[in-house]
């Protein structure tokens, strides 16, 4: 148990560090916390392109079609969700390269010719000065989060938590059209409904 001075003197410090007080250095802080960014609270973390998020946001709610505030925000969380999802699988694929880095086992080659084959690149083609290394930034974040122990497992996980809300989010949002598309013919008069 702490002295009576011991408290007085941690008070004392205490008022010393109340943390950052200008508006960057608030902002840096609040990154602290963001590791690989699958569950950051902020949709958009700092290696992404905000541009690229606006631009995906702006076609999701084109095609998702909310017209009332339940619907918006169950397709803003579809977009979320799937703006994440996409991120989890990239980093799945940052975290195989960096895990496989100068690995010349067969399971490494194996990656590599199925990654290649996704990124649409040659077997062949090794990364020369044209062509650049593919940034491994987030995977090696995931490798150092989830301290070398079962990386891939936990990947996996929270892409399967992800998708699992995101199906769950788009049937909802389905059902609720669904419901307004009903409620809203019924309410047509008979001589308007075509047959």
């Amino acid at each position: 148990m702490a002295t009576k001075a011991q408290i007085i003197a941690n008070r004392r410090n205490a008022q010393k560090s109340t943390g950052p007080r200008t508006s960057e250095g608030k902002a840096i802080v609040s990154q602290n916390a963001i590791r690989h960014g699958l569950s950051a609270g902020k949709t958009v973390i700092s290696s992404e392109n905000r541009a690229d998020f606006d631009l995906y946001r702006d076609q999701m709610l084109a095609e998702l079609a909310p017209d009332s505030p339940v619907q918006l925000m169950l397709a803003e969380r579809i977009v979320s969700i799937s703006w994440r999802l996409k991120r989890a699988i990239n980093i799945q694929a940052q975290t195989i390269d960096a895990l496989n880095k100068n690995d010349t086992s067969p399971f490494a080659k194996l990656t590599q010719s199925i990654l290649s084959r996704h990124l649409g690149q040659s077997q062949d083609t090794p990364h020369t000065a044209n062509t650049p290394e593919p940034c491994l930034t987030l995977g090696r974040m995931a490798i150092k989060d989830f301290s070398n122990s079962r990386v891939l497992d936990r990947l996996l996980m929270y892409e399967r938590r992800l998708e699992h809300s995101l199906y769950k989010t788009i049937l909802e949002l389905q059902r609720l059209q669904l419901i307004r598309k009903i409620n809203n013919d019924s309410e047509m008069p008979i001589n308007k409904l075509t047959i």
